[in-house]
């Protein structure tokens, strides 16, 4: 694994970044859509269900994708093996879910979700099927095939709920919706791939793997509570309403941003690996990747925080208000979410799965107390406590990785500072824009207060040496990226 290698990683990057930003414009367009021809009771509804979804998500791969994707050297009977686990994990959380649906409708006091956590429990077999087989992909960085399938299933997805929505059939439109996504998703990268798992057989160094998945998945546990905290109180206390507005805030933001990091790890792990292989400093590759995804996502966090009062109502439509507000604070949670997301890449890389989870056993309960503590003072306190908690978590993990690790603490954390900095001065300029001409063409004052937060932004971020320096960096990557080969070597 050498130069070209580490190339194709680059440029498997390139196509995560565009493919992510395709996704993003896929799940703004069903935020558009959808909350228009549905209530925020339905959402609500399934948000409820989804936290279960969530946790039976977690035990069908609990850390076994990550550690395949992880390995130096994975045979294909390692794989053959953690295919065959995955997938009986999957069908197992899958039946455990449904027979647990009783509880979950007394948990809730909402019968309607009788029949929908059944529904959406075929989601996670066929999502655990397809588990190994993007891992295969991925270590053969094959990112173009990934893209495309995950770009498709949200196109087919988003069509057959809008279809159903129309039909009247309100929170059904949902569940159809994640449904049609998985099995199209499978279905194009099986055949894609065209990957035969052989029979399962016991030993081959698989439980190594076996292990080392065990502690990811110990800390990807203590993850999803800290990331389903929030809905599970506000389902709980507040009830199917209140918690479809939250949601609705939680999709603008945190999901998109999720279809973007989520894929970006299955590019950033190998192509690490084969820098580390041919010995170059990762963590020189590892900073000049935090400061494009640190400056990227939080220019869309600053520029969605700042235009919110605008923005909200020309997506959702009239009868949203109480998502403002919940909004411009969880995108301030969002980009510290965003930085956390590098240091978790070096835990993984670095193979440091028993300190990643040591770290989740102390930040993710802290983690919980902020959100429980905010959640005494209704849907703004849940989101306050939320952008705290992560606040808290980036220095953290940054501190505990120069511990274990020998991360150069200080260079990643003045490059996520000058990153927020910078977005916290776009996003104030944008949102006073918004405050002095938010009567007038909404569409208007949204690509204005845009424009001039982002020129602000760009002002700051150029005004430091350190952040310039980056920024030529960036550029030269990225010139790297759409040069062809042969274009350079003439």
């Amino acid at each position: 694994m050498s130069q070209p290698l580490i190339a194709a990683g680059a440029r498997g990057g390139g196509i995560t970044l565009v493919g992510g930003a395709s996704t993003i414009l896929i799940q703004v367009a069903s935020v558009m859509i959808l909350s228009r021809l549905l209530t925020p009771d339905d959402f609500g509804i399934v948000a409820m269900a989804s936290v279960f979804i969530a946790f039976a998500y977690l035990i069908r791969d609990f850390g076994l994708p990550l550690a395949a994707l992880q390995a130096p050297r994975l045979t294909r009977q390692q794989a053959s093996n953690m295919f065959w686990l995955n997938t009986t994990l999957a069908c197992g959380a899958a039946l455990v879910l449904t027979l647990s649906t009783p509880i979950i409708v007394a948990i809730f006091d909402d019968p309607r979700l009788s029949k929908v956590v059944p529904a959406m429990a075929s989601v996670i077999v066929a999502s655990g099927i397809g588990a190994q087989i993007q891992v295969d992909l991925a270590r053969r960085m094959r990112f173009f095939a990934i893209v495309v399938s995950d770009v498709i299933a949200q196109l087919l997805g988003l069509s057959v709920a809008i279809i159903l929505a129309q039909a009247g059939l309100g929170y059904w439109a949902l569940v159809t919706q994640a449904l049609t996504g998985a099995v199209v998703t499978l279905a194009i990268r099986w055949g894609t791939c065209r990957w035969k798992p052989l029979r399962f057989r016991r030993g081959h160094g698989s439980g190594r793997l076996v292990r080392s998945a065990t502690q990811y998945g110990l800390a990807q546990l203590l993850t999803f509570a800290q990331n389903n905290a929030d809905t599970l109180i506000i389902g709980i206390t507040l009830g199917a309403t209140p918690l479809g507005y939250y949601n609705r805030a939680y999709q603008l933001l945190t999901a998109p941003a999720g279809r973007l990091l989520d894929p970006m790890t299955q590019v950033v792990i190998p192509t690490l690996s084969a820098a580390r292989d041919d010995g170059r400093d990762y963590q020189s590759l590892l900073l000049r990747i935090q400061f494009i995804l640190a400056c990227t996502m939080t220019w869309v966090f600053a520029m969605i925080s700042g235009s919110a009062r605008v923005l909200v109502p020309l997506l959702l439509g009239p009868g949203w208000d109480a998502t403002i507000p919940v909004l411009q604070v969880l995108a301030i949670g969002g980009v510290f979410t965003s930085l956390s997301s590098v240091s978790y890449w070096a835990f993984v890389h670095r193979g440091k799965s028993r300190e990643l989870l040591r770290y989740n056993m102390v930040s993710k309960p802290l983690a919980i107390g902020c959100i429980l503590f905010g959640s005494l003072y209704g849907l703004v306190g849940v989101a306050i406590g939320y952008a705290i908690a992560m606040g808290l978590s980036w220095p953290l993990n940054l501190w505990w990785l120069k511990r274990v690790a020998g991360l150069r603490a200080f260079e990643f954390a003045r490059n996520g500072l000058m990153s927020t900095v910078s977005g916290a001065l776009g996003g104030g300029a944008t949102m006073v824009v918004c405050t002095v001409f938010g009567e007038v063409s909404p569409v208007g004052v949204l690509v204005g207060s845009v424009a001039v937060g982002s020129s602000v932004m760009l002002i700051a971020l150029t005004a430091l040496p350190k952040s310039r320096e980056q920024l030529r960096g960036s550029l030269h990557m990225l010139r790297k990226l759409v040069t062809r080969p042969n274009d350079r070597e003439a």
